[in-house]
């Protein structure tokens, strides 16, 4: 299993939102409180630029087994289809549009790791 760097982003296929994730607390409270998670297409990218496939796993009978109260969380995944510097400027992009701020294309930034932290910043103001 790869280590996920903290912070992270999670863009989900059907939203030009993005969500902030500061710690794997974060990522656990979002699995908890989001039931409707699709995850058909839904990716978290990590600071370290790497690119996750969220996976729901089929529900599963309940058993009282201890690891049953986490065996419906999703799952993280290497993805085969990552998400490029490029790409993730224009998510980032968007994501300060729909949150109310002006002259997003001067937004810039040379790897994930600052973009993650942009969207920290977007969301703080």
């Amino acid at each position: 299993m790869y280590t996920i760097y903290w912070p992270a982003i999670i863009k989900q296929q059907h939203s030009e939102e993005l969500i902030y994730l500061a710690s794997d607390r974060d990522w656990l409270e979002f699995c908890c409180l989001q039931p409707h998670i699709d995850g058909s297409q839904d990716k978290l990218l990590d600071s370290a630029g790497v690119t996750f496939d969220i996976v729901i796993q089929p529900l599963q009978k309940f058993n009282s087994t201890p690891s049953s109260a986490t065996a419906d969380l999703p799952q993280l995944i290497i993805s085969q289809r990552p998400i490029d510097l490029v790409s993730f400027i224009h998510y980032v992009r968007e994501h300060a549009v729909l949150n109310g701020h002006c002259c997003s294309a001067k937004l810039v930034f040379s790897d994930i790791k600052q973009g993650i932290e942009t969207v920290a910043y977007l969301e703080s103001n």
